[in-house]
């Protein structure tokens, strides 16, 4: 079980087998919203790389989160700003790197978690 210090957090963590841990507190991130998500991996220039519902005409990220490894075999979702009321984010393009589509694993988990739920087989 992941435990985070402050409440209003939700970290979700990914096994080896590919399934979500139950174990999480809820946030402002918004879950199980209807319909096909484009999910994409952001990179900014910072060197941070997100996951997220991504606008490519816009560079408006939605529901965006960092992947963080939890050992060898795991990786967890964290909120990108936990603390902010928005769900959605312009990016600058200035400050963008590369953006690049998830492995079907990854984007399978993030849409259980925080998109239309559907998982492309």
């Amino acid at each position: 079980m992941l435990v985070n210090s402050c409440t209003g957090l939700e970290t979700f963590a990914i096994g080896a087998a590919g399934n979500i841990a139950g174990d999480y507190i809820y946030n402002n991130v918004d879950l199980k919203e209807p319909g096909p998500v484009n999910v994409k991996i952001v990179k900014l220039t910072n060197g941070e790389e997100l996951i997220g519902e991504y606008d490519d005409g816009k560079h408006i990220i939605k529901n965006p989160v960092v992947m963080i490894p939890l050992d060898e075999k795991r990786i967890g979702f964290n909120p990108w700003m936990p603390y902010a009321e928005n769900k959605e984010y312009q990016l600058k393009e200035d400050q963008i790197l590369v953006i690049a589509d998830p492995s079907k694993h990854i984007a399978n988990e993030y849409n259980k978690a925080f998109g239309s739920g559907i998982v492309v087989p």
